[in-house]
């Protein structure tokens, strides 16, 4: 893991655990890593979602970009807010 990183105290269900467990042993790490890679490499940018038809990379790599910093609420331009909500 790269950077900061938080730490957080999960319930896992038995039987999920168990499979968990399995997969982890078949790959040769400890069961702790192979839960951090699995949510690491659900939460990479290839993994975010996309709108339906949009398959070019260098679109892809600017979805969000262009999002500001203020709370959509507070814009009072009905044509932005539309284009925001997309």
């Amino acid at each position: 893991m790269q950077g900061a990183t938080t730490r957080k105290l999960i319930d896992i269900k038995n039987p999920t655990f168990r499979v968990l467990s399995i997969k982890a042993k078949k790959k040769g790490v400890s069961l702790k890593r192979y839960i951090e890679d699995l949510l690491e490499e659900d939460a990479s940018p290839k993994n975010r979602p996309a709108p339906e038809g949009v398959t070019a990379q260098r679109v892809l790599s600017l979805i969000g970009i262009a999002k500001p910093s203020i709370l959509p609420e507070d814009i009072d331009d009905e044509r932005l807010n539309y284009i925001l909500s997309k």
